[in-house]
């Protein structure tokens, strides 16, 4: 028994450094991707606020409140009695607004469909990719603005 103990808390250790190390990877990549984009690369340090700066850079703040109204709902149907549909429903939109946000990642940075299927099932590694490669942020879903005074399309 004392054995398995410590199998599962060594288990739990080498979970808990790769967490870390994860950790560091997203921050340091999200941080390099903001510079790019000319947002300050301290937003990726803020859980909630680097993702709708993100959101902001690749589609827009509307799609970010409904990806935060999404992951509300998972949460609070989480352990709710009778509520398992709405529960899964909320998280597959959860998962759909993630793959769409990878997606449209890929388009700012004008990479394209293979690039965005690498960051939806790579995602700390093409995150990284992004971060150190020679690509440019192009803007918002990959379209540029028509002027230097106008807004985008």
């Amino acid at each position: 028994m004392e054995e398995l103990v410590m199998l599962l808390l060594g288990f739990g250790v080498l979970l808990f450094f790769i967490g870390v190390v994860l950790l560091i990877i997203y921050i340091l990549a999200y941080w390099m991707i903001f510079n790019k984009a000319g947002e300050p690369g301290w937003k990726a340090l803020i859980p909630i606020y680097s993702t709708y700066t993100e959101y902001k850079l690749v589609w827009n703040t509307k799609m970010f409140a409904v990806f935060m109204a999404f992951a509300v709902a998972t949460a609070i149907l989480e352990n709710m009695d009778g509520m398992l549909f709405l529960y899964y429903a909320a998280s597959i939109g959860t998962i759909v607004m993630n793959i769409i946000a990878c997606v449209k990642m890929s388009m700012s940075f004008g990479h394209g469909t293979g690039f965005a299927i690498g960051l939806i099932l790579l995602n700390p590694i093409f995150l990284l990719i992004l971060a150190f490669d020679g690509s440019t942020y192009i803007g918002p879903e990959g379209k540029r603005p028509q002027s230097a005074g106008q807004g985008w399309d």
